[in-house]
């Protein structure tokens, strides 16, 4: 009985062992993919998204055509060798502007202030 008894441990403790997990290291975010190669202009398409849901510059089924139109006219200046280097600058005005735009209105509009027309 013993024996038994000493199978049964046994048993019990490797089931054990093999139910237990190590924790595992957190992984990172992805990187935002590579669209222009120009990091500016990869970062702003990377939210643009969800700047301009924030900003509720676009109705919703008119978003993902925006920024596909956007997404093509800066795949094409990044192409050209006579825009490119104008991309990095307009890349970081788009994504300042579009962090700064009021809700309902587009990037660089300025809200209105109370008492001014």
């Amino acid at each position: 009985m013993s024996t038994r008894l000493l199978l049964t441990l046994c048993a019990g403790l490797l089931l054990a062992g093999c139910a237990t997990t190590r924790p595992t290291r957190p992984t990172a975010p992805p990187a935002p993919a590579t669209v222009t190669g120009v990091p500016s202009c990869d970062a702003y398409l990377a939210g643009y998204l969800a700047g301009h849901r924030a900003a509720a510059v676009f109705p919703a089924d008119q978003l993902q055509a925006h920024y596909q139109a956007m997404r093509d006219s800066l795949l094409q200046a990044a192409s050209d060798p006579q825009t490119r280097p104008y991309l990095d600058a307009r890349c970081r005005l788009l994504s300042s502007q579009l962090s700064q735009s009021p809700p309902g209105r587009p990037p660089g509009a300025t809200a209105a202030v109370p008492g001014t027309h």
